[in-house]
């Protein structure tokens, strides 16, 4: 299959072509001239001019010949096989492009690379024009690992290169990256070739790919290159936009917390993990709503309601552990997921998160603070439950009860938070 561009170039007549015709045809031109102008015989005047006619006929079309077979040649960085591999990338997006997450779309795009340009290691960058800088994303090949997750400095790197030239580089020696990764890591390849990736005119993306070390690149392997990056950037978009999709479905648009979807997600997990390893690996539901929210949510209004919400849900997860999941359900109540929790330490966290809104309260726009109370609730797998309905609703149904006992009790504050 070959490419628009070729298939203009095999039409388009180079100057060449169109000299060396000239030049033909004045020759024999001079030479018809010359001889008509001798005192041979008619007849042998005849022989020579039928002469000079083959000849020039013969020259005319080696000519065109010769030429043509330049412009028609194609480059020797895309050929019919690799031109198929390039159209093969473009069918992926209409079957993947939508249903991959970023990372799993990189491997796949990588694979494909390696199949059309053999390479050592890919790398791919994705930019920030507003922080000027690029973060290097995920890299696939020898030693991925080697290549940590970093912000590279704008002046540094072949990406950065690459983003602030906004045009394909070529390194023929990987001088530029030696600058930012392990010099050893770096004699593992040859060469290298960063492309850009482009969301219309927007630059998102540089793709790094880095030869093995009796492998290298040509300069010439970049127009291969470049034609790669455009194969690829909209299977990059497409799952970009999967992934935020995905990612707006299991997150709560107030508090950016995970919602009961994404609970239920989390949890389920942790409970096949729980079922694995039943006694070294105990896990415990919260179940949280702030007591009398409907109240200051009427008295205040739904905006202030909603920094409530967001101020209980910043406060609730500065208290969980590292490992621990808060999610936001509906209304004002919370879901967290403590695994290898048992009892006692749920009531460590839950007496955490308590004391912390007594010292910690809500101030309102105007300056008034409302120090919040939580009803709590919990399960512990095994012993209360061994689903996830289950241990939700048993985590709910004590949360009711512990809101039942605490209503027309006196709340007690210190006496320097009280005014």
């Amino acid at each position: 299959m070959n490419s628009p561009n070729s298939a203009a170039a095999a039409t388009k007549p180079l100057p060449g072509s169109f000299l060396i015709t000239s030049l033909i045809a004045l020759t024999a031109l001079g030479a018809t001239f010359l001889i008509s102008n001798t005192g041979i015989a008619f007849q042998a005047k005849m022989l020579v001019f039928a002469g000079i006619a083959v000849v020039y006929c013969a020259a005319t079309f080696l000519s065109v010949r010769i030429q043509s077979g330049r412009q028609t040649s194609p480059p020797e960085a895309i050929n019919e096989t690799v031109e198929g591999k390039l159209f093969a990338l473009e069918e992926a997006s209409e079957f993947f492009g939508a249903s991959l997450k970023s990372a799993d779309m990189f491997r796949l795009i990588a694979s494909r690379i390696n199949e059309i340009l053999p390479f050592a290691a890919c790398v791919l960058y994705l930019t920030d024009d507003e922080t000027r800088t690029i973060e290097l994303k995920y890299a696939f090949g020898d030693n991925p690992q080697r290549f940590a997750n970093a912000e590279i400095e704008i002046n540094l790197s072949l990406a950065a290169k690459c983003y602030l030239g906004r045009a394909p580089q070529f390194d023929a020696t990987n001088n530029c990256d030696r600058r930012v990764f392990p010099r050893d890591l770096m004699d593992r390849f040859g060469s290298a070739i960063a492309v850009p990736l482009y969301r219309q005119t927007q630059l998102f993306g540089v793709v790094v790919i880095y030869s093995k070390p009796d492998d290298k690149f040509e300069r010439s392997s970049t127009t291969l290159a470049e034609a790669i990056g455009e194969r690829i950037a909209p299977l990059f978009i497409s799952s970009f936009a999967f992934e935020r999709s995905v990612s707006n479905a299991l997150t709560d648009a107030i508090t950016n917390l995970p919602n009961e979807r994404g609970f239920y997600l989390v949890l389920e997990n942790q409970i096949a993990e729980s079922q694995r390893f039943r006694d070294e690996r105990p896990l415990t539901v919260l179940a949280i709503d702030i007591r009398n929210f409907d109240e200051l949510n009427s008295s205040h209004g739904h905006a202030v309601g909603d920094s409530v919400l967001e101020f209980a849900a910043q406060n609730i997860k500065r208290q969980l552990r590292q490992m621990d999941v808060l999610t936001r359900s509906a209304g004002d109540e919370f879901l967290a997921v403590l695994p290898t929790a048992g009892e006692s330490t749920a009531d460590e966290i839950k007496q955490r998160i308590a004391r912390s809104f007594v010292v910690a309260p809500f101030v309102t726009a105007s300056g008034e603070k409302e120090f919040l109370e939580l009803n709590f609730g919990s399960a512990t797998f095994w012993r209360d439950g061994e689903t996830a309905p289950d241990l939700l609703r048993t985590a709910r149904l004590r949360k009711d009860e512990d809101k039942s006992a605490t209503r027309g009790k006196v709340l007690w504050f210190p006496k320097e938070y009280v005014n």
